[in-house]
């Protein structure tokens, strides 16, 4: 198994940025992988592709640059494990609010005896091929898979601290359109009150050793690593290709009309 060059980074304290994939798109994924991001974050969750095209996108961003990270859509072990066989270097599991689902979710990405995830012939060991480099990966994968928690909700940010202690978190992700529509605050995304609860995540992830990240976006990357966030995560392929073909054409509407 080769060494997560991502979580190289993050252990050393480095501030690290990614995007997210959610059309089916092979070359979409290669395209982004060459922009000299980080990462990238395919979405299983709110994303069109299946599983197979998942897995195929951790292949192709394996040739390049990024690290091929991917986020399921529940905290389910059967979800997990398909997530993790695409061989994906870390994943990510929406909507932890307690102690208990973050010991659940943990546990489902480990190996054991650290944890349940079952061992089986997925992409991540190219489907049972004999190769040493491949057998590594059971031996390796505890320590070289990204596990990271969705913090989305208010009663997450209550429970933070109770969370974080939870051993092999490696990342606590706001999502601040999320918290802030369940705080009664849908869209307020500065608002003192939804400040006030990234602030409080930072500080449990500086006393746990957690990386703290969050969904950023345009004039917010500036804001995001003064207040702390190492974990940044900015722009979707479909909104991109989208505004980029818009700029154009609003561009030529005001020169031919």
């Amino acid at each position: 198994m080769r060494k997560n060059a991502l979580k190289k980074k993050i252990g050393q304290s480095k501030n690290v940025f990614g995007t997210w994939i959610m059309t089916n798109s092979l070359d979409n994924a290669e395209i982004l992988g060459h922009t000299g991001v980080d990462f990238i974050m395919i979405d299983a969750e709110h994303g069109s592709m299946d599983i197979e095209s998942a897995g195929r996108m951790v292949s192709v961003i394996r040739g390049t640059q990024a690290t091929p990270l991917l986020r399921v859509a529940g905290n389910e072990k059967s979800l997990i494990k398909k997530g993790l066989d695409t061989g994906a270097s870390g994943i990510m599991i929406p909507m932890v609010n307690t102690k208990a689902e973050a010991e659940e979710a943990v546990s489902n990405c480990k190996y054991p005896p650290v944890g349940v995830r079952g061992i089986g012939a997925g992409r991540a060991v190219l489907f049972g091929a004999a190769a040493a480099e491949y057998e590594d990966y059971y031996a390796q994968a505890n320590e070289e898979v990204l596990v990271i928690l969705q913090i989305e909700h208010y009663t997450a940010v209550e429970n933070i601290e109770e969370i974080l202690s939870v051993p092999n978190i490696d990342i606590a992700f706001i999502g601040p359109y999320d918290l802030s529509t369940s705080m009664g605050l849908q869209g307020q995304l500065n608002h003192p009150d939804v400040l006030e609860s990234c602030q409080k995540v930072i500080e449990a992830c500086d006393k746990f050793n957690v990386t703290p990240g969050i969904m950023t976006w345009t004039d917010g990357i500036e804001q995001h690593l003064n207040m702390g966030f190492q974990f940044l995560l900015g722009g979707i392929d479909g909104a991109i290709l989208y505004n980029g073909v818009k700029q154009l054409v609003n561009e030529f509407n005001g020169f031919a009309n």
